[in-house]
């Protein structure tokens, strides 16, 4: 039976090896959906909007209701806005127990914020998402963890055996190589402006602070998205450039919700 030191430094000198030979374990490159990005999506309705002169009915944001596809274009751009103030909303239009009522269940208290939230002024660079159970992320265990160790085959006749060590530093070794190749996802609160209701915004953004991948290269990016619905002061003019009645309308803002090691 191996102590616990030699049986680390054997599992560290495997890495190595392995490593050197490229064979640590294979990633194939997540294939990000390429559509349309969210965010031009986005900000096209803002500006389309603008120019609607037709519609009475509350506007509803082309992405839809269901999920969108994920999009290496997020978080979404910061809004070049007009900066006349008669693009914004006059105080009596920003009575917050009427606009909560009308929003109904959609608002959603842990990614809105009526005014700025306290963590917002503590850690304005955000927080990392961080769900850890036995010291490994609490999600779904990837394949190539779970075949970490295992032989591996070139076809039919070659066959290099896995790795001569006992479960408890295999298990060890696994661990590691899964929390190294995790991709959290960092929230922070974003401020979207008087022209926004709720103003306050929870985004999510991929950590980039290092590669995720062994040998390094690879990086994390956005794998999966959610919408939140929110209230946009909407101001349209008309084809002559004169404002007509302005209003809030609905629109479906895009946050990232899952990042992954990807090219």
């Amino acid at each position: 039976m191996l102590t616990s030191k030699p049986g680390i430094l054997i599992a560290l000198n495997i890495i190595d090896d392995v490593m050197a030979t490229g064979r640590l374990f294979l990633f194939v490159c997540l294939s990000l959906v390429h559509v349309q990005g969210t965010t031009r999506a986005f900000l096209d309705l803002l500006k389309e909007s603008d120019y609607d002169v037709t519609s009475d009915v509350t506007v509803i944001s082309r992405l839809g209701t269901s999920r969108p596809a994920p999009s290496d274009k997020l978080p979404v751009i910061d809004l070049i806005e007009n900066p006349s103030a008669v693009f914004d909303p006059p105080e009596s239009e920003l009575n917050h127990r009427k606009l909560r009522r009308l929003l109904g269940e959609d608002f959603d208290p842990e990614f809105m914020g009526i005014g700025r939230p306290v963590v917002a002024a503590f850690q304005p660079n955000g927080t990392v998402d961080m769900n850890r159970r036995r010291g490994r992320p609490k999600e779904h265990r990837p394949d190539f963890i779970k075949d970490i160790g295992t032989p591996i085959r070139y076809g039919s006749h070659i066959r290099i055996d896995g790795l001569n060590m006992n479960r408890r530093t295999k298990r060890a070794v696994k661990k590691y190589i899964w929390n190294y190749t995790h991709c959290p996802v960092v929230y922070a609160w974003k401020d979207l402006g008087i022209r926004f209701w709720p103003q306050w915004i929870k985004e999510g953004h991929c950590y980039n602070g290092r590669s995720c991948s062994m040998p390094p290269g690879m990086m994390c990016r956005p794998s999966a998205s959610e919408t939140r619905t929110l209230f946009r002061w909407h101001c349209p003019l008309s084809k002559k450039g004169q404002l007509l009645k302005c209003r809030w309308i609905r629109i479906q803002y895009p946050i990232i919700t899952k990042c992954s090691c990807s090219c």
